[in-house]
């Protein structure tokens, strides 16, 4: 009888435990509006020679827990452009959330830590902090009240295997809106530089001919 209390006792344990997991997981349900995650990736540098999880798409979109896809850093780092009308913007509470494949959040992997940082036109960068897993970030923990860009460093050590480092799944905007007017940020289209500086060259030769 004593032996069969003692089983009651550890299975309810368990069942509290886990019904104690869903619940902050639950808290926490990823957003459905497109508009709040990250739009395209403007630069990489992703480590681990066995590295599968290199495609931008991976840590492109909404969350789609059914179909976990992420983007293993190996060391490296990425950054996203969330977004011209859709700026991460400052306001009460944490306004962004890393998605890091985990236990608590995802039921799998073990969490692993990154830095993220935060630019509004890629030049100046402020750090939010590290984050361990699915984790939240204050904007206001930086000097900006603002931020269109998003880059995440690596600070696991390990890039061996097939997903090396940490994994990221997405990028989300807890409080987002439209950039400020007057603000001015570096356009985000692949090649803009090169082409920008191409276009200048072959303009001045052309004034010069005239001459």
């Amino acid at each position: 009888m004593q032996k069969r209390r003692i089983s009651y006792m550890i299975i309810s344990l368990i069942l509290m435990f886990s019904f104690s997991i869903v619940a902050f997981a639950d808290e926490r349900n990823p957003g459905t509006d497109s508009r709040a995650y990250a739009n395209i990736v403007v630069e990489k540098e992703l480590g681990g020679t066995a590295n599968i999880n290199n495609l931008d798409s991976y840590i492109i979109g909404v969350v789609d827990l059914k179909k976990i896809e992420p983007m293993s850093l190996g060391g490296g780092y990425v950054v996203v452009d969330m977004g011209a009308n859709e700026v991460i913007l400052d306001e009460e509470g944490d306004d962004l959330r890393v998605y890091e494949t985990d236990q608590i959040f995802y039921g799998m992997d073990t969490p692993e830590a990154y830095e993220v940082f935060v630019s509004q036109d890629m030049d100046a960068w402020e750090s939010l902090g590290e984050g361990i897993g699915t984790a939240e970030f204050d904007l206001g923990d930086s000097d900006l009240d603002w931020a269109r860009y998003v880059k995440i460093e690596d600070r696991e050590t390990s890039i061996s295997g097939r997903s090396p480092g940490s994994d990221i799944d997405a990028i989300e905007a807890l409080n987002f809106g439209e950039q400020p007017k007057g603000a001015v940020s570096v356009p985000s289209t692949p090649g803009f530089v090169v082409f920008s500086a191409i276009f200048a060259f072959i303009a001045l030769l052309f004034v010069e001919k005239r001459k």
